[in-house]
């Protein structure tokens, strides 16, 4: 049953109650955790405890002061808060203060998480962050592979472009596609174990087939689409199901869910980028992918003519590719890693969420006095401007 509010009860949920994103994120992080708890019972494990996490308790908690303040009615269970996490936002019988942007999100959609839902509880207080989310542990297990098979920094930054990739490019792989990764990256721990292996582990889940196997997936992204599903739910892809058949030993692996919502699917505009930024002309500027392992997602560095090995004559571009539901938490969120210096800074939209309704508005507002001097761009625009400062004409 949801606890009552009470003065008493005001120091546990934090002062400014009036931030309904904090609640939502609290209440997307007990969603998260609960999600994670049920699996891992399906799986056979023992139930780590019988109660609720205390993120949705402090999230409930949230949402009753924010009643009383209202003068309207506290839900009266936790069932009934888990009927509103399956209506749009917007029509909660708590009104709350989100944009208009958000206002038909749900926090669960069908039986699943909804990507709203990811995205907030990965931007929750890490103390009330319970979930222990795949997409962090498989992005951890990616960059000890990429540490563990590099002498150099180059070297490692080589392997992370190869792993990340391989994640974005493979959302459905044979076993013997995981044999050649293995090949690949073979460095092993004292027991034994390949690194590449505990990051595969972390990122897939397996299905044995004992033979040939043939999987439904969509035409463009490669997500697996089940039967009676005719469009794909990846943001932004217009692709229709297709039969892909697998040359495997005994079975193939399809990733975890929250790796594909969170890793693979917003890697796809990263991926778009890398491919029309790869045929910039030679000598005039240089494509990076994730520098540094990951400060940005995309670098461009167009050489100084006088000095074209010297990179601290170069200009250069830098941007982060974000994917993101809520334009409002993105913008909320945003922080420019100071490890990436460039002249021009951009944060780059796919372009399905910069013709949104209201999505850059309420993401320009937001960022406001957070990100000065990051420009929020397209990926077209972006490709665009950086193929005219490359054959030297003027973007701006």
């Amino acid at each position: 049953m949801v606890h009552q509010a009470a003065p008493e009860r005001l120091a546990e949920v934090g002062s400014n109650v009036a931030d309904d994103y904090m609640t939502l994120k609290l209440l997307a992080a007990g969603l998260a955790r609960i999600l994670w708890e049920r699996q891992r019972v399906r799986d056979g494990a023992e139930p780590t405890s019988g109660l609720l996490p205390q993120a949705w308790r402090t999230g409930v908690t949230r949402l009753c002061w924010r009643a009383l303040e209202q003068g309207g009615s506290l839900p009266v269970s936790d069932m009934e808060v888990f009927a509103w996490c399956r209506q749009p936002l917007g029509s909660w019988p708590v009104p709350l203060d989100i944009s208009e942007s958000d206002s038909d999100s749900r926090l669960i959609d069908g039986d699943e998480l909804s990507a709203f839902t990811d995205e907030a509880a990965r931007l929750a207080p890490k103390s009330d962050a319970e979930a222990e989310l795949t997409e962090n542990k498989a992005f951890a297990k990616l960059q000890t592979a990429a540490e563990m098979h590099g002498l150099t920094e180059k070297e490692v930054q080589q392997a992370y472009v190869a792993l990340r990739l391989f994640l974005i490019e493979n959302p459905v792989v044979a076993d013997l596609e995981l044999n050649r990764l293995t090949q690949r990256f073979p460095k092993a721990d004292r027991h034994g174990r390949l690194y590449v292996r505990d990051f595969f582990d972390a990122a897939y889940q397996y299905r044995n087939t004992g033979g040939p196997a043939s999987c439904r997936v969509c035409s463009d992204c490669g997500n697996p689409m089940y039967e009676g599903v005719e469009v794909c739910g990846t943001p932004g892809c217009t692709g229709v199901p297709a039969i892909r058949q697998l040359r495997v030993l005994e079975g193939y692996y399809v990733q975890h869910r929250g790796v594909r919502v969170c890793m693979h699917d917003p890697g796809l505009v990263e991926k778009r980028l890398f491919d029309a930024l790869g045929h910039l002309p030679e000598g005039r500027a240089r494509l990076l992918k994730w520098p540094g392992m990951d400060a940005c997602d995309v670098a461009v560095e167009f050489p100084d003519p006088a000095a074209p090995d010297d990179p601290d004559r170069s200009e250069w571009w830098a941007g982060d590719a974000k994917d993101c539901t809520s334009a409002t938490m993105l913008g909320r969120s945003f922080k420019w890693d100071q490890r990436m210096r460039a002249r021009h800074r951009f944060l780059i939209l796919p372009q399905h969420r910069f013709e949104q309704k209201h999505y850059v508005d309420d993401l320009k507002r937001e960022m406001q006095g957070r990100s000065d001097g990051v420009r929020v761009i397209s990926e077209g625009d972006f490709v665009s401007k950086a193929r005219a400062r490359a054959l030297g004409g003027t973007p701006w």
